[in-house]
């Protein structure tokens, strides 16, 4: 099963963890100190979060950076 969510694209992921808590993308994005335009564009792939949204949302969610984003997905700000 870990196998098959690993598998899934990190936006999938993203949302697999927010409706796991029981959260709505308004919620979620509050708690990811950014609002639910923002969290929706994220969950759909529209835009990718910055290296430090990447932090927190694995904080909020309570996994690792890792576990939510790949190695080549990890994109570095500059």
């Amino acid at each position: 099963m870990k196998k098959l969510i690993n598998d899934l694209p990190w936006n999938t992921k993203l949302k697999i963890l927010r409706i796991a808590k029981g959260w709505t993308q308004s919620e979620a994005a509050k708690r990811c100190c950014t609002n639910q335009k923002m969290y929706w564009s994220w969950e759909n792939g529209k835009n990718y979060p910055r290296v430090n949204s990447q932090v927190l949302i694995s904080q909020v969610y309570e996994v690792k950076r890792m576990e939510i984003f790949t190695q080549s997905e990890m994109k570095f700000d500059y």
